[in-house]
């Protein structure tokens, strides 16, 4: 059911454990370390990206931010929407990126920019730029 071996699955399957309403797949679908350091990158402040504490830190915060969103707001259906992943490129050491093209049924088509990471052969979905 789920996969990590290409981008484009572990995208799908991070889609799938949403529908899925499956939390543990969810967060087995992301890397909150790369994620971390994401936002520890963009803060106002400078942060020692090598302080292995403070990445672990903020990768736990990213994680429990998401698990308090989706109690709240509930969990994305994929359902009905069909979705186009290209322009794979690379961003930086094992970080790489795709847009995706989400079209919903009424035709509405939103585009994301997605950051996953390939370690040891396995994809993981570390950012989504919204």
């Amino acid at each position: 059911m789920y996969s990590y071996t290409t981008p484009e699955e572990a995208i799908k399957s991070l889609e799938t454990a949403y529908t899925n309403n499956d939390l543990a797949a969810i967060i087995n679908s992301k890397d909150f370390i790369c994620e971390a350091k994401f936002i520890l990158e963009s803060a106002a402040i400078e942060y020692d990206l090598d302080d292995d504490e403070i990445v672990l830190e903020t990768a736990k915060l990213a994680e429990l931010s998401l698990i308090l969103s989706l109690q709240k707001n509930g969990y994305p259906d994929f359902t009905d929407l069909k979705s186009e992943i290209y322009d794979l490129q690379r961003f930086k050491e094992n970080i790489y990126f795709v847009n995706e093209r989400i079209s919903y049924p009424d035709g509405f088509v939103y585009v994301t920019r997605i950051f996953l990471t390939l370690k040891n052969d396995v994809w993981k979905v570390a950012l989504i730029e919204e």
